[in-house]
């Protein structure tokens, strides 16, 4: 009688353990899904919203049914993450795997962009358009092929000529992004470029230099 009480008792207290357990490891996962307020409108407001609502992907999802249903999901999870913060993580990975394939996804690899959307767009378009220019540039100019080099902070092939047109205009695609990128983050530049008008960036701010006066007693 006593042996049977005291199995009884020592699997009431297993049984109660365990689901003590499985509640702690099941709070424990939901703390690491959790994703607060700031950093999903970070993700979705400032970035996967206005790329899904811009024109050219409101077109190209019209056109393209694999866009569409790609939109489709993101969306589905867009909506599931705004009702459920402590799953925010989970939704956003579905989100990353569904638009990695998408043209112009504004989510790259690595360490996420500060720059706004639109910015982030702006610059992308002076890339391509600096290296569509740079391989003609190459292409027709022979001087070009054998003047312009690898720079030197490649410390095996800095001095050397670029290879091909592509590698040349690489490397100048790069320093323009990052020259615009500079401009916008020491407020330079408002984000905005055509053509037409190009990047209108104001001029560095100028040093002032206060000359100390000295005082005369003329008494």
């Amino acid at each position: 009688m006593v042996r049977t009480l005291y199995d009884t008792l020592h699997m009431n207290n297993l049984t109660l353990y365990s689901t003590l357990k499985r509640e702690e490891i099941e709070m424990s996962e939901e703390n690491e899904l959790f994703m607060d307020d700031d950093a999903w409108n970070n993700r979705i407001t400032d970035k996967v919203q206005p790329y899904m609502n811009s024109k050219e992907m409101k077109e190209m999802a019209k056109a393209d049914e694999e866009i569409e249903d790609s939109f489709a999901v993101i969306e589905m999870n867009i909506k599931r993450g705004n009702k459920r913060p402590d799953m925010r993580k989970k939704y956003w990975n579905s989100i990353l795997l569904e638009g990695r394939n998408l043209p112009n996804w504004p989510i790259k690899k690595g360490k996420e962009s500060n720059l706004p959307i639109e910015v982030q767009t702006t610059r992308d378009t002076i890339g391509e358009l600096v290296f569509a220019a740079h391989v003609a540039f190459w292409n027709d100019n022979p001087v070009i092929q054998h003047l312009s080099v690898i720079s030197d902070r490649n410390k095996e092939l800095g001095g050397s000529p670029f290879p091909n047109a592509e590698e040349y205009a690489a490397s100048k695609e790069v320093a323009s992004k990052q020259r615009v990128v500079k401009y916008y983050n020491t407020n330079r530049w408002n984000g905005e470029f055509t053509l037409e008008d190009g990047l209108n960036i104001t001029p560095p701010a100028q040093e002032t230099t206060e000359e100390a006066e000295g005082e005369t007693d003329a008494s």
